[in-house]
C-alpha cells in the first residue's frame, strides 16, 4: 500500500474586532490527509467521467467478520477510515489494510472487495462521479482497464454480432405489447450511458457514442426485418418470451460494456487493412441475410479514422 504522509498547512488568519471585547488574532490550521494521482496498488487515476459532476461524502458501516461482495468503481473514491480495521483484496492476490486514522485510494475498474474481523469498521467514501454513474458495480458489470486481447477483431465482431442476436426477443416483446420499435428516449439515456463510461475503457467519448449510434440503428433493422416478416405471416413465432426490463435490459447493459472494452482493443491493434480485414470476416460468416445486413451496417464506420 502506497502511503502518503499528512502535510500540514498553516493558514494565517486575521480577525478585526469590533470593539472592546474583541477577540486576539488566531490561527487556522488544515491538514492533507491525503494526495493521490493514482489508487493505492499504484495505478494512475485517468480523467474524472463527462457529464455533470457530482461529489459525493457517503458512511460506509461494515459489520465484524463480514467480507464485501466483488464489485469495482467506475469513478474516483478517497476512503478514510474512522474506526476499526478493514483488508482489502483484489482478484489477482493484492491485498492492503488500514486501521482507524487512515486513508485509502480506491481502485479504479479492478475487482476488488473489502473484509473486516474482529470489529465493525467504518468509512467515510469522498465519491467524485456523475449523474449516471453508482456508487459501486457489481463484478458481473466490470471490464478490466486494461483493453488489449489476442484477436481484437474477432472478439469485437463476436460482440457485436451478440447484441444483435437480442433483437428478436426485444421484437417478440414489441410485438406481444404492441410498442414502436423507434424508443428515442431509451436511445438517449443508452449514449448518455456510452459516453460517460468511455473513459472508463480509455475511448474518446466521441468514438464511443458513433459507434454505439451504429449498433443501435442495426439492433432496429434486424427488429423491423422480423415484425414486417411476422405481419406477412399474421403470426409471430411461439418462442420463449424474455421480460424487458428485467432481462433483456441488464442484458444489454452488459453487452455494452462488453462492446466499449472489446472497441478500445481493436482500437489499438487496429491495421491499415482495416477494411479488407472486416470484409474478409464478415464474407466468411455463415449468417441469415438479415443478420449479415445488420452486422454490415453495424461494423461500416469501425475502420474509420478516430
Amino acid at each position: 500500500m502506497r502511503k502518503l504522509l499528512p502535510m500540514m498547512i498553516t493558514v494565517s488568519v486575521l480577525l478585526i474586532g469590533c470593539g472592546s471585547n474583541a477577540t486576539a488574532p488566531g490561527q487556522a490550521t488544515s491538514q492533507v490527509l491525503h494526495r493521490a494521482t493514482g489508487s493505492w496498488d499504484g495505478t494512475a487515476y485517468g480523467n474524472y467521467p463527462e457529464g455533470r459532476p457530482v461529489l459525493s461524502l457517503v458512511k460506509v458501516s461494515i459489520p465484524a467478520h463480514t467480507t464485501l461482495g466483488w464489485h469495482c468503481h467506475q469513478a474516483l473514491n478517497l476512503g478514510y477510515l474512522t474506526e476499526g480495521r478493514l483488508e482489502v483484496e483484489t482478484r489477482d492476490g493484492k491485498r492492503t489494510s488500514l486501521v482507524a486514522g487512515q486513508t485509502l485510494a480506491e481502485l479504479q475498474g479492478e475487482v476488488h472487495r473489502g473484509h473486516t474481523t474482529g470489529q465493525p469498521a467504518t468509512v467515510m467514501v469522498f465519491h467524485a462521479s456523475n449523474e449516471d454513474l453508482p456508487f459501486s458495480t457489481p463484478e458481473a458489470e466490470c471490464l478490466p482497464l486494461d483493453a488489449t486481447s489476442e484477436n481484437a477483431f474477432d472478439t469485437l465482431i463476436d460482440a457485436i454480432e451478440k447484441r444483435l442476436a437480442t433483437a428478436e426477443s426485444i421484437a417478440l416483446y414489441k410485438w406481444d405489447n404492441g410498442k414502436a420499435v423507434q424508443d428515442t428516449e431509451r436511445e438517449q439515456q443508452v449514449q448518455a450511458r456510452v459516453r460517460n463510461s468511455a473513459w472508463r475503457h480509455q475511448l474518446p467519448a466521441e468514438r464511443a457514442t458513433r459507434f454505439f449510434a451504429d449498433q443501435i440503428e442495426a439492433h432496429k433493422m434486424m427488429q423491423y426485418a422480423l415484425l414486417e416478416r411476422w405481419q406477412r405471416r399474421g403470426a409471430a413465432p411461439d418462442a420463449h418470451r424474455r421480460d424487458l426490463t428485467s432481462e433483456l435490459r441488464p442484458e444489454l447493459d452488459r453487452l455494452q460494456a462488453e462492446l466499449l472494452h472489446s472497441l478500445a482493443a481493436f482500437d489499438k491493434e487496429r491495421r491499415a487493412d482495416c477494411a479488407r480485414q472486416l470484409a474478409t470476416k464478415l464474407r466468411k460468416r455463415p449468417q441469415p441475410i438479415a443478420l449479415k445486413q445488420a452486422m454490415i451496417r453495424a461494423s461500416s464506420k469501425l475502420c474509420d479514422k478516430t
